[in-house]
């Protein structure tokens, strides 16, 4: 209760406070809409390089892109993203506990680490891009292919960095939609010190999900959620920033019997990320210290609203990291050490004793990086990047509570090196050819060693291994960005899970297994601004993900899962008072990674995501917009599980947005 009441204080004192200050400040940046057609990014080699000189396949969301994709979170603004597919069980990205929304980079369901200012908020494998707000943010930078030798583990997929705004604009914004949507947000901004809160009120669905395949009669309507969050930071200098951030998400999904209709009670998620991050950047050194808090919590209400605790995690990250670049005569040498603590606290029942289970599970994770870039010439370079990575301390105590037993079990210590090669030569001022070939790895998440609720421990689970080739073009013409990229990666025990249903489609168990994963495929795109008031681009990916596990299909060959081909196109208007933006994805040839189903039931239909934006000016400091999500009312497979979960019906955000 106090941390509610402080919560809505602070709003209040925020959007008191605003709408006394004085009137007709607008930030001059926020005006500003430019074409960049070879912008910096800092992901990839993690230091400052344009775009044109990064051996990478990098898509970039900045400020006025953000904006047009009408997004309430990073999920919604990810969501069109060439060469990844989002999979969630709720509207906006929202989640079913330790459900969370998922990014799959380049046909890999688990492999993409997402970092907040350059630090991860992977814990336990779990990410809540639902809990960050999109007016906080000021770029994001999607960095596909393998990049666990820079980042460590988790990133057998790729890498989603989402900066936070450094700088607010002093603003406010309303909006509301149908289906009961709403948001409020309020941002202030002064030299040192800078802060900005939202609400969203998600309104109600039904339904969410239809019935699965292998005979579960439960379905699920989404009855009502919201989002709270609050982002600050204070600028001690300009090397040395403090960021705090905290979000609370709530979702609460109704069970019902798809046959008779009847109501078979309902189930809460809670979620909570409390983020601090000390960050230090100046002559050459950079340093992260960090310290996250993730909180989930499934409450149950059964059809006579009774409520019980059903199961709860709070998971805790420190992290340290610390870099130096040096100059060593023509070449480049960047030297880096890294540190996480990763532990968490469970309460969940054990199917087997039908008792309260309370757990602690915990690893050390050290590593030293380093990436030496060598000037061949004056025209190519070639970065030699490496990592070693020790995970230490790796241990499990659970306690049950109807025995009153304490059972402690430890894992082996391990270790692993992961080299890469990237070569880049640029044929002109505005031409380059890059090519990569690298390991990647990833650590098994706790739980999966060492198992809580339904899912069995699996202490002998290997860690991801993979190798990643990847060969790309890139030209920038006069008005016109064209990239090109060939990719083939084949991952060695990959994690998965093998489920076990009982005759009505209810889960019974979860074993986390080792299987193989494999992609080729090839990426394309363009963006042209074609005059200064249209815009375009246009983007195709064709793949062909497979995996092999014998333990789930009942052979060694290779089974095709996920999608094969995608499709994305976006056309942009812009006046003086006006713009607008029509967006589109369509994503084929769909399988589900189900093994349990039969090859017919596996075929998943096309999803086609469409987004419209509008925005009217009518002053600098004032804005009205429209958003129009899903134009043609389509009802397209977001999640497969043992109920197909869906998208939001035709849906469309009405807001206005004023500086100060």
């Amino acid at each position: 209760m106090k941390q509610k009441n402080y919560k809505s204080i602070l709003l209040s004192t925020l959007l008191c406070g605003g709408l006394l200050l004085p009137s007709g400040r607008v930030l001059a940046e926020e005006e500003l809409v430019v074409f960049d057609m070879d912008p910096m990014v800092i992901t990839a080699q993690r230091v400052d390089t344009k775009e044109l000189d990064t051996p990478a396949s990098i898509e970039i969301y900045d400020a006025e892109k953000i904006e047009k994709s009408g997004g309430a979170n990073a999920y919604d603004v990810l969501k069109n993203t060439l060469g990844v597919i989002t999979q969630s069980q709720g509207i906006n990205g929202a989640s079913m506990g330790t459900m969370t929304s998922k990014l799959m980079i380049r046909g890999i369901e688990k492999g993409t680490l997402v970092l907040v200012n350059g630090v991860s908020v992977n814990l336990d494998g779990k990410y809540s891009l639902d809990n960050i707000p999109s007016e906080s943010i000021e770029k994001i930078e999607v960095v596909k292919g393998g990049g666990a030798v820079l980042y460590g583990s988790e990133a057998t997929g790729g890498v989603v960095n989402i900066i936070t705004k450094k700088k607010m604009p002093n603003k406010v914004s309303v909006a509301g939609g149908n289906y009961g949507k709403q948001r409020y947000g309020i941002s202030l901004g002064a030299d040192k010190f800078n802060i900005s809160a939202g609400l969203e009120r998600r309104g109600k669905y039904a339904p969410m999900s239809g019935p699965g395949s292998v005979g579960s009669t439960t379905v699920y309507d989404y009855k009502k959620g919201k989002r709270e969050s609050i982002l600050w930071n204070y600028s001690f200098n300009d090397a040395l920033t403090f960021t705090h951030s905290y979000s609370e998400n709530q979702n609460i999904y109704e069970k019902k019997n798809f046959k008779t209709g009847k109501f078979a009670g309902a189930n809460e998620y809670k979620n909570r990320d409390n983020n601090f991050l000390l960050s230090y950047d100046r002559d050459g050194w950079k340093a992260t210290a960090a310290y996250g808090i993730q909180e989930k919590r499934y409450d149950q209400l059964s059809e006579k609203q009774k409520k019980s605790l059903y199961s709860w995690r709070k998971g805790h990250a420190s992290n340290f990291d610390l870099q130096k670049q040096f100059e060593v005569g023509k070449n480049k040498l960047l030297l880096g050490a890294s540190y996480q603590k990763e532990d968490m606290d469970l309460i969940g029942s054990d199917r087997k004793s039908k008792a309260v289970v309370n757990s602690n599970l915990q690893r050390d994770v050290y590593s030293l990086y380093a990436s030496y870039d060598i000037a061949l010439n004056d025209r190519s370079n070639l970065y030699l990047n490496a990592r070693e990575t020790w995970a230490v301390n790796t241990k499990g105590v659970q306690f049950n509570q109807k025995t009153g037993k304490t059972t402690s079990v430890g894992n082996d210590d391990l270790s692993k090196f992961t080299p890469e090669a990237e070569y880049i030569y640029r044929i002109d001022d505005d031409t380059s050819v890059y090519a990569k070939v690298g390991k990647s790895f990833r650590l098994p998440n706790l739980t999966q060693y060492y198992g809580t609720g339904l899912i069995y421990p699996a202490l002998d689970l290997k860690p991801e291994q993979g190798t990643h080739y990847e060969i790309g073009y890139k030209k920038n013409t006069g008005k016109s960005a064209w990239r090109f990229a060939l990719f083939s990666y084949k991952i060695k025990d990959s994690i998965d899970a093998s489920v076990t249903y009982d005759k009505k489609g209810n889960l019974i168990d979860v074993d986390y297994i080792n299987e193989d994963v494999r992609n080729t495929g090839v990426e394309v795109s363009c963006r042209t601004e074609h005059d200064e008031n249209w815009s375009s681009n246009f983007g195709l990916m064709f793949g062909n993900p497979q995996v092999r596990n014998s333990e789930n299909y009942g052979d060694e060959k290779w089974h095709s899962f996920h999608n094969k081909y995608q499709i994305n196109f976006g056309l942009n208007y812009k006046a003086d008072k006006f713009t607008g933006s029509l967006a589109g994805n369509f994503v084929g040839d769909r399988t589900s990674s189900r093994a349990s189903l039969t090859a017919a039931q596996r075929h998943i239909k096309p999803q086609f995501f469409t987004d419209m934006h509008l925005t009217y000016a009518p002053e600098s400091n004032h804005k009205f917009y429209l958003h129009v999500n899903n134009i043609f009312d389509r009802l397209d497979i977001t999640s497969n599980s043992t109920s197909n979960f869906y998208n939001l019906g035709r849906n469309f955000v009405l807001g206005y947005e004023m500086n100060f």
